[in-house]
């Protein structure tokens, strides 16, 4: 997850036409971007991502609360890339001291709230929580903390089911796929059904496919799973990852969502060593010792 946000940084807000006339084909981690970042350096994707492990690891059954205190210690650090959502629910929560109601309140005043944010960091919560019922009930915990559009819920819910498939053993990516929906289906609550079906009967029908041709890397989070999945046809974690990234558009997340996804499948060895040797000694300790506990 942390080397695709890493690699994706450099072509974020790049159309797919102008990655290939400045880059050709992005296949190294190099920095610089809209951020000027130094090479190896990741954004609020990998940040949020171990706010949310760090705060599951801290209190399991109810990890809102500490999750939020490690969502605002990075964010008195002031970070130049937070999202725009994201920032109007800090804002909001210092006001309303509640994730919910701060995340509802912003919802409500009329800013779109299905973007990527949550899907961004809900890799963590496919390790922790097993029980399809479970699951849900976290993914949507943790993705209303920012983002209370039911479709960002539901694509964190659905990601996280196949992740959970790929972590069962099965190595058939369309059968996997194809299991993930049906205990979608099966675990999403009745009052968002409506909602669940047409997120993937209709926006997500095409990925059984996994076609290229219409992939929209943009911040909406269903356009953001699209292009994970899609990309996840290549043959190595090398090949999808960089096949994400050159979309262009919200590439640091694109990146981020492939690059987890495609770690689970082929595992931390597939990871190409020149790709980890960019991130500093503080960086690889710092993943290190959240995936060990």
């Amino acid at each position: 997850m942390a080397i695709g946000d890493a690699l994706g940084a450099t072509l974020e807000f790049l159309t797919k036409e102008e990655v290939q006339q400045r880059y050709g084909q992005l296949k190294e981690i190099v920095g610089g971007g809209w951020l000027n970042l130094k090479p190896g350096d990741w954004t609020d994707d990998t940040e949020m991502t171990l706010a949310v492990a760090e705060g599951i690891l801290i209190n399991p059954h109810d990890p809102v609360k500490p999750i939020g205190e490690k969502f605002l210690h990075w964010f008195k650090a002031n970070p130049p890339d937070i999202g725009n959502t994201i920032r109007s629910v800090f804002i909001k929560y210092q006001e309303l001291r509640d994730w919910h109601k701060a995340a509802e309140a912003v919802h409500k005043e009329g800013t779109r709230t299905a973007g990527n944010g949550a899907l961004m960091r809900t890799l963590p919560l496919a390790f922790a929580y097993r029980d399809p019922a479970e699951l849900y009930m976290m993914c949507t915990y943790v993705a209303r903390m920012t983002h209370w559009d039911p479709e960002a819920a539901l694509t964190c819910f659905l990601y996280c089911l196949l992740v959970r498939q790929f972590l069962h053993g099965t190595r058939d990516k369309v059968s996997a796929w194809k299991e993930a929906v049906s205990k979608y289906f099966r675990f999403t609550p009745v009052k968002f059904s409506d909602v669940a079906k047409k997120l993937v009967l209709e926006k997500l029908a095409v990925i059984e496919e996994w076609p290229e041709a219409c992939l929209n890397s943009s911040g909406y989070t269903v356009d953001t799973l699209a292009c994970a999945l899609c990309c996840f046809h290549g043959e190595s974690f090398e090949e999808t990852l960089v096949s994400a990234v050159n979309l262009g558009g919200d590439a640091d997340t694109v990146g981020a969502v492939t690059g987890g996804l495609a770690g689970v499948y082929w595992g931390f060895e597939s990871i190409p060593e020149r790709w980890l040797a960019k991130f500093s000694p503080i960086q690889a300790e710092r993943l290190e010792r959240i995936a060990d506990t």
